[in-house]
């Protein structure tokens, strides 16, 4: 073991705190050590690249502050992932930057990952926030899309009763959506 592994595998020098305790506070690039954090960097940068911007040049500030929130409150980084995202950008001191364009991108990213791991006989999902007018609908490949909205599509459905909520639909037609569910 090198002198470097031993430094940063320190058992006192770990915290925690932190969502990976073997990097020291101050390593700016943790992303770049750990390959499993890697995806997760991709998945919130590469569906909204402007968040960058808030945090230039890599978003190492906004990613591990994210990381370090979701791992105190151990949530789960399924499909749910770039909604706590939301809720933590909302909460969190980037609020005035951020705008509906961007809590839009990450919903449809939190749908197509719903999508494509979701193994129910729902047909797809729909996602809401209170902050925003428009639902966001996205299908499994079994549903055929045509050019046109979907009947379910073009329904009036109620607020969302919670920052973010989901409902997976049961069918295309008018009667797809039952009821929002709490997004954990």
């Amino acid at each position: 073991m090198t002198m470097m592994e031993k430094f940063t595998r320190a058992e006192s020098r770990a915290s925690h705190w932190l969502p990976f305790p073997d990097y020291p506070s101050n390593a700016r690039s943790f992303v770049h050590l750990d390959a499993k954090l890697l995806p997760y960097w991709h998945a919130l940068f590469d569906v909204c690249p402007r968040l960058l911007k808030l945090d230039p040049p890599d978003g190492l500030k906004i990613f591990r502050d994210f990381m370090t929130w979701a791992y105190r409150r151990q949530l789960a980084l399924n499909w749910t992932f770039h909604l706590s995202v939301c809720r933590w950008l909302l909460a969190s001191g980037y609020r005035e930057l951020i705008d509906a364009d961007d809590i839009e991108a990450m919903m449809l990213a939190a749908a197509a990952r719903w999508v494509d791991c979701d193994d129910s006989p729902a047909l797809g999902i729909v996602l809401g926030w209170q902050g925003g007018a428009v639902p966001v609908f996205d299908w499994k490949a079994r549903v055929r899309r045509a050019s046109r909205a979907l009947p379910v599509e073009d329904e009036e459905l109620p607020s969302a009763p919670w920052d973010f909520a989901w409902s997976p639909l049961s069918s295309t037609g008018a009667n797809g959506f039952r009821r929002w569910l709490r997004v954990p």
